[in-house]
């Protein structure tokens, strides 16, 4: 039997943001979450548009806060989601922030 390796929220955040720098997207983190507004996404993404994503291991559930900012960031006309380790293993981080290049990026 293969085990699959899982990684953190910590890890896949690690990656989404190597991968935005080396795609030429900008990428926004609060490192110190404390004294900032309670459930907000982990990243903000900026590229030909804006993307707000809330990270979370395999079986990490949302909090009633980040899902109030996610609805409020999607009622506003934000792309706002949450993205699992699985996203990343079938493709769907890199795709969506692919489609974020500028068109002469690509």
């Amino acid at each position: 039997m293969t085990t699959m390796f899982v990684p953190s929220e910590s890890e896949l955040q690690s990656w989404v943001t190597e991968l935005c720098r080396t795609l030429g997207l900008l990428v926004y983190h609060t490192h110190d979450s404390r004294r900032s507004e309670a459930g907000f996404p982990d990243l903000i993404i900026v590229g030909r548009r804006l993307i707000a994503r809330e990270l979370k291991s395999a079986t990490g559930e949302t909090t009633e806060d980040q899902e109030r900012w996610l609805t409020a960031l999607r009622t506003a006309g934000v792309d706002a989601d949450v993205w699992r380790p699985a996203d990343w293993r079938d493709g769907n981080v890199l795709r969506q922030l692919q489609g974020l290049r500028a068109r002469s990026q690509r």
